[in-house]
């Protein structure tokens, strides 16, 4: 395994987001007013709370109404979004969905991560999460927790070597990865509608993403994230963009240093558009990820800038077993460029991740 020039931090993820999926049947509940504000849903990597560097759901309250909390990108895991189309402006003060979630892909790649050959390692993945999400008085909220098993392609670390490198060790990797979001929406703190035009409301958000991995890098994430958010107004489901700032601190277990990365600017999005074909409900959603350089890491190598996408198509399974909104199953698919601000001219060929996967949530 040769080193990485970068610091391994999953977005959103991403959590947050890896999208935070609601309970509501969108593809039943009526289109919202384009005019009412709806509970804001910023967007999560790895997340998403994937990765690395998180994204939130909708849910239906006892009298019906349908919410949703932030979702963030960096998903590492976790970023998800939300099933439900956008409710009219009067919402309950709180309510909540918990729910599981399992996606597995077999073509990951992260930088420095080879095979003897030298070629890159093409990684599966088996990714659990637990994810609530839910609304409160003065806006809406979304933590998720990801485990992440990689294959033997990314060994966890064993015992140290004569030169103080640690050698692979008997099993994959695995990976513990959070993202937070809370957001404070302007039209419930002000009790009136805030939209503007296309705008559907404002908002402000903050969040972390923290993460730690058993492999030769150590990673130990800590970012935190702060923005201001828009939610545009759309027919049916939603979309809101934020723009904010990012700060992030590491460990780079092959310099065996501490990181202190620069802030950087960090623009999300997260989008959710409720569908049928034929008897089946569906929901196309995601989250995409755009940070700037952070400056140099561990390495000394000046990061770049780097882009994190992930969409998933899903299906009410549920509601063929006489469950509806409680069992979701469908394909997902995720890219990444640049990995964790990696140039691709350090580490040819293990910077970008390109793969497809199966997902599936359980609401409780």
């Amino acid at each position: 395994m040769k080193r990485t020039n970068a610091i391994r931090v999953p977005l959103l993820g991403i959590a947050l987001l890896g999208c935070l999926n609601g309970r509501a049947y969108a593809a039943d509940a009526p289109a919202a007013d384009a005019n009412a504000p709806a509970a804001q849903r910023p967007q999560t990597q790895k997340g998403t709370v994937q990765g690395g560097s998180a994204t939130a759901p909708v849910s239906l309250a006892q009298d019906g109404t349908a919410t949703a909390p932030p979702v963030t990108l960096s998903q590492a895991s976790t970023v998800t979004a939300s099933l439900a189309p956008q409710p009219p402006f009067a919402q309950p003060a709180s309510w909540n969905d918990t729910y599981i979630g399992y996606r597995v892909g077999s073509n990951f790649r992260y930088p420095g991560v080879r095979t003897q050959s030298g070629a890159a390692a093409k990684i599966t993945q088996n990714i659990g999460f637990l994810t609530t999400t839910g609304g409160f008085r003065y806006g809406s909220y979304a933590f998720n927790v990801d485990y992440l098993v990689s294959s033997m392609a990314n060994p966890e670390a064993g015992p140290t070597n004569a030169y103080g490198y640690p050698t692979p060790g008997s099993g994959g990797a695995q990976e513990i990865y959070s993202v937070g979001r809370v957001t404070l929406s302007a039209s419930k703190i002000f009790g009136k509608p805030m939209s503007y035009g296309f705008i559907r409301d404002f908002g402000l958000t903050a969040g972390y993403e923290f993460g730690t991995k058993n492999d030769a890098y150590a990673e130990r994430a800590r970012m935190l994230v702060l923005g201001p958010t828009v939610e545009f107004a759309i027919p049916r489901g939603f979309w809101n963009v934020t723009l904010g700032v990012r700060t992030e601190s590491n460990h780079d277990g092959i310099t065996n240093v501490d990181v202190h990365f620069n802030p950087a600017v960090h623009l999300e999005s997260s989008w959710l558009y409720p569908f049928r074909i034929g008897p089946v409900p569906l929901v196309f959603k995601g989250f995409a990820s755009l940070t700037g350089p952070k400056g140099k890491d561990g390495f000394g190598v000046s990061t770049t800038t780097e882009f994190l996408g992930r969409a998933y198509l899903l299906a009410d399974v549920g509601s063929f077993a006489g469950h509806p909104r409680a069992a979701y199953a469908g394909i997902g698919y995720e890219y990444w460029h640049n990995m964790y601000g990696t140039p691709y001219s350090e580490q040819p060929g293990t910077t970008n991740t390109s793969v497809p996967m199966l997902v599936a949530e359980f609401h409780f």
